[in-house]
């Protein structure tokens, strides 16, 4: 049996491989470096009285901007999807496995309700916008549908994740924070989600991060966000967290923010990590982020799965890496093209039965959740999915399909390939979409998906959205699901309530017990009670085997100061139906010979027992070892699953170094007699005492003290430095950290280098307390309604005012959550000069007072004539200025115990009278710029072009400039001759193409 050989230098392979590229690849480093922002632990659910669930206020899940920017007429295919004819002519259909159990999750009155949930050893755990319940597996309810406060204090803002770490045995759920913008995540403290409590924790992440995918790997938890549209390739719009740790609930826990470099979108887009299921978790580094490049889009010149590959450094994260890995493209022959646009970019598409004008989301431009990856003897599977346009009929995007790849890797480190790919289709001309796939542990695959047909798309006849499943065996003919579509539930009504947006999610998990038994959740719509519902069906496509056992674990040695004789322990188990003894069972150790063993104990069906090599192996020459262990059963009718392998490091009797700065944080105030604070980290053997430290600021004298306490192998501490630091002034700060041990035996790890800037002052205050501080804010072109209280400062930078210094006076109203007498009161300033600081000659309010609660009320100011055109922070403070509260409103940074303070953009213009025209300016090569001026419109208008007979071709969502204009550039070489119109909230123009 041909076995992964991690420890192979695969360069060399790689370069022979059909993915090489012949240009340089890029990479980038982390944009951003944190750390949880707050951290509690939850007490259990059980027997607790529980916060009920209550309907999200406010649009659902924006999908921030619109689509990728269609090039009407560009793209391939033209005609039918190329693989649609394999698998309507596949020879073998395999007979309905009907579902093992179904029972609804969730329901609510409007749409997407964003199901998501996961299986474990004795629970399933849902969630849908703003609550989640828990069943046993049976499908009883262990906690009724319940707000997600329970989890997350006063936090239901709601699109959540739910997913199953089983090489943690713990859940973990998150959703988003919109105060300030970020993600909370809550991993359950045990396999038990109701009986024991959980860890949750804040990331704040500057811009929204829509539409979260998260993933499993062995050095993190993964994330990716429809974020920064536009910067993708220079801001963050990937995270990993730190797993290991937050598993152990430990408070400071750390975020890498990764761009996409190279990445070739500019509208809305949602690449997926790879999810690490299994029984065997993948080395550290080497994780993928995958995602789809249309050839339709402005600036894609083929059909294209794009992967990164991230490298994470948590011991130094700002050496952590993403970069290019593979692309696998129709130019280089990997993959068929496929058509992923639907009626030009908007987010209503297919038709519902009996309607005319409410058509419903495809979720077009997603990979769809989760990209499943599994590891077996010899090779590393992952699965993927997105929806593709199969309607060849001109003028008409009605019908979709699932386009589906399983990609391998022959080895740890060596390049991805298209294994097989496929589009499924439903019978009888229905759509199917918002698939989710897994593979079991035989490496069968399910998938769970949604169908709907119309007599508008050819459907035989008129069908709800139903939830389907089908699946393949893993010897079956590639590129094709052979087992027959299988309802779970069928619906009984079109969705009437969400703008025809749908689900958002689905999700197919695989239990743990077994690791063949699928559970999939999604959404359907009935007509009567709350329309959108959510479902689950529980079903299993491998027919078990009688004679099938392998490796689970290898549980010893880990890591230490190895010896001579170091004894090999696994965990094995049976995976057939019939027991089994008196087996081979093999290891290697970096790919020596290997030395066989007999299992001679007798071990039952579903079964797991210890075995221990009576033969030690000798682990001190080198620092890597690589373990590959696997059964050797003469009768075994399953391969794929008899290894498993662990890479284990021969410690250093002396080996410490610095892994982090506590003290300062990013973010903070820093003042002239600043603490440094460290954390030092034992990486040997022997324990360690009287540890030479130093800390460098900006290539400045060298600080150098002695930890004179004693750091254990494995363990840390936190030290704090005698000597101060001045770091009182604005700047950027570069520290050199580290430890001098005479003794140290692997040096590479000593130091660390840490930069902070010390920006504008971020006050934190009490604002949900009594209610303190501005709850609404309205100037000139900005209401911002939805302020909701978090840490007591806000950045609403991405908020832009615009103010003309001709002008004069301006009204500002706002809104304060608590009034008394004169005590709560308000102070604006505008930072002029842009120097970061907030001077008392820019106080343009000053410390007026807020007389009544929950009432607009306005304040006039004066934007002087004199003032910098441009773009500039506005800040505002308000709070309780009594005597017992210590709050000085004119203080722009001061302490303050109950408030809040917030800041915004201005921008600072002429005065002019823009024209409101809507303008389609010819260019050449039928380039065409359009634009409109229109200051007093919304920020955001969707852009539609379409054909005389009506016919979306190109749509968008535009954001209005600085200035107030709507700029969109089209590109119509590749559409037909003929007349075209164009239309921007409610303007409209006809040009002409020639």
């Amino acid at each position: 049996m041909l076995l992964r050989r991690t420890w192979i230098i695969c360069f060399f392979i790689s370069f022979l491989t059909v993915q090489a590229q012949q240009v340089k690849k890029q990479r980038a480093n982390p944009t951003l470096i944190t750390s949880a922002s707050s951290f509690s632990k939850i007490t259990p659910l059980a027997n607790r009285k529980l916060i009920p669930e209550k309907e999200r206020i406010g649009p659902i899940n924006p999908k921030l901007k619109g689509a990728n920017q269609i090039v009407p007429g560009k793209g391939l295919p033209k005609g039918q999807d190329p693989l649609l004819s394999k698998q309507k002519s596949n020879s073998v259909l395999r007979s309905t496995k009907f579902p093992i159990l179904t029972f609804e999750s969730n329901s609510s009155d409007r749409s997407p309700t964003d199901p998501t949930g996961a299986v474990g050893p004795n629970h399933y755990v849902t969630a849908k916008n703003s609550a989640f319940a828990i069943f046993d597996k049976n499908g009883n309810t262990l906690i009724p549908s319940t707000g997600l406060e329970n989890i997350f204090p006063r936090e239901n803002l709601g699109d959540p994740i739910v997913f199953y770490d089983s090489f943690a045995d713990r859940f973990v759920i998150t959703q988003f924070s919109n105060s300030p913008n970020g993600f909370l995540v809550a991993v359950s403290q045990s396999p038990d989600p109701v009986n024991d409590g959980w860890y949750t924790y804040r990331f704040e992440t500057g811009s929204f991060p829509d539409y979260t995918k998260f993933s499993i790997w062995s050095d993190g938890y993964y994330i990716t966000a429809n974020k920064n549209q536009g910067q993708q390739q220079t801001s963050e719009v990937v995270y990993v967290i730190e797993r290991e740790k937050m598993l152990l609930g430990e408070p400071n826990i750390k975020l890498l923010g990764f761009p996409l470099p190279g990445a070739r979108i500019n509208g809305f887009y949602s690449p997926a990590g790879f999810n690490a299921m299994g029984t065997l978790l993948p080395p550290n580094g080497d994780a993928r982020i995958i995602y789809f490049q249309d050839d339709a889009w402005q600036g894609v010149d083929n059909d294209a799965l794009k992967l990164w590959k991230i490298s994470p450094n948590w011991l130094n994260p700002n050496t952590s890496t993403i970069e290019e890995a593979e692309e696998l493209s129709v130019s280089n022959g990997t993959i068929s093209p496929f058509d992923s646009t639907f009626d030009g970019g908007s987010f209503s598409n297919l038709p519902q039965p009996g309607t005319e004008g409410d058509d419903i989301d495809v979720l077009q431009g997603a990979v769809m959740y989760a990209t499943n990856y599994r590891r077996f003897c010899e090779y590393n599977s992952v699965l993927l999915n997105f929806a593709v346009d199969i309607d060849d009929r001109a003028n008409s995007d009605n019908i979709a399909a699932i386009r589906w790849y399983e990609l391998r890797q022959s080895a740890d480190g060596e390049p991805w390939s298209v294994y097989q790919e496929g589009t499924y289709t439903s019978p009888n001309g229905k759509s199917a979409w918002c698939g989710s796939m897994a593979m079991d542990i035989y490496g069968n695959i399910g998938m769970g998906y949604t169908t709907m047909g119309t007599t508008a798309n050819g459907a035989n006849q008129n069908s709800f959205a139903a939830i389907q499943y089908t699946g393949r065996l893993a010897d079956d003919p590639l590129g094709v699901m052979t087992f027959a579509e299988t309802t779970i539930v069928e619906g009984t009504d079109i969705q009437r309530n969400g703008a025809q947006r749908y689900g958002d999610y689905a999700q197919l998990t695989v239990d743990p017990v077994d690791d063949l038994t699928f559970w999939h959740t999604a959404e359907y719509f009935q007509n009567s009670g709350n329309n959108a519902r959510n479902i689950v069906g529980v079903f299993k496509i491998a027919t078990e085997k009688a004679n099938d056992v392998g490796v689970v674990e290898v549980t010893n040695p880990s890591e230490a100061v190895f010896t001579t004789s170091e004894t090999i322990t696994v965990t094995v188990k049976n995976f057939g139906t019939e027991p089994q003894s008196n087996f081979a069972i093999s290891y290697t150790v970096n790919g020596s010979p290997a030395v066989e063993e007999i299992f001679t104990g007798t071990i039952n069906p579903g079964e797991s027992l210890p075995f221990s090599f009576a033969t030690t192996a000798d682990l001190t020459q080198e620092i890597n070892y690589e373990i590959i262990v696997e059964t050797n059963l003469l009768s075994d009718e399953t391969i794929a699953n008899d290894c498993a392998s662990i890479i284990v490091k021969n410690l250093f009797n002396n080996d410490v170094g610095v892994v982090d700065l506590l003290s300062p944080i990013a973010n903070s105030s820093f003042t002239a007699n600043e603490v440094i604070v460290i954390e030092l980290f034992n990486y040997g053997g022997s324990p360690q005492t009287d540890i030479p430290v130093f800390y460098q600021i900006n290539s400045g004298v060298i600080i150098s003290e002695v930890f004179t306490g004693t750091l254990m192998p494995g363990s840390r501490v936190t030290y704090a430095f005698s000597q101060t630091a001045d770091l009182s002034n604005f700047g950027t700060y570069e520290f050199v950290l580290g430890t001098t041990l005479a003794t140290d035996e692997d040096t590479t790890n000593n130091n660390i280098l840490r930069i902070l800037e010390y920006r504008q002052c971020t006050p934190t205050s009490n604002c949900a307390q009594f209610g303190d501080g501005i709850t609404f804010f309205s100037l000139s072109n900005i209401n911002n309604t939805n302020i909701t209280c978090g840490s007591g400062y806000e950045d609403y930078t991405n908020l832009n005012i615009n103010l003309d210094r001709a002008v004069g006076v301006y009204n500002l109203v706002v809104r304060t959550g608590f009034a008394q007498g004169d005590a709560e009161r308000m102070s604006v300033w505008i930072d002029f000069n842009d120097n970061t600081i907030f001077e008392d000659e820019e106080r343009i309010i000053s410390n007026q007072v807020l007389s009544e609660e929950n009432t607009d009320l306005s304040f006039p100011f004066l934007v002087p004539q004199q003032a910098n055109l441009g773009n500039h922070t506005l800040r505002i403070r308000a709070g309780d200025t009594s005597s017992n509260t210590g709050a000085d409103l004119n203080d722009p940074c001061g302490s303050m115990q109950f408030g809040t303070t917030h800041d915004y953009t201005v921008v600072i213009g002429e005065n002019t009278t823009p024209t409101t025209d809507l303008i389609v300016v010819y260019q050449e090569n039928d380039q065409y710029l359009i634009t409109m001026n229109d200051s007093n419109a919304p920020n955001n208008l969707r852009i539609y072009i379409y054909t005389i007979t009506g016919q979306v071709i190109a749509t968008n969502i535009l954001i209005k400039d600085v200035n107030g204009r709507f700029v969109y550039a089209l590109d119509m070489s590749y559409a037909s001759t003929g007349i075209y119109f164009v239309t921007l909230g409610d303007k409209q123009k006809k040009f002409i193409v020639l």
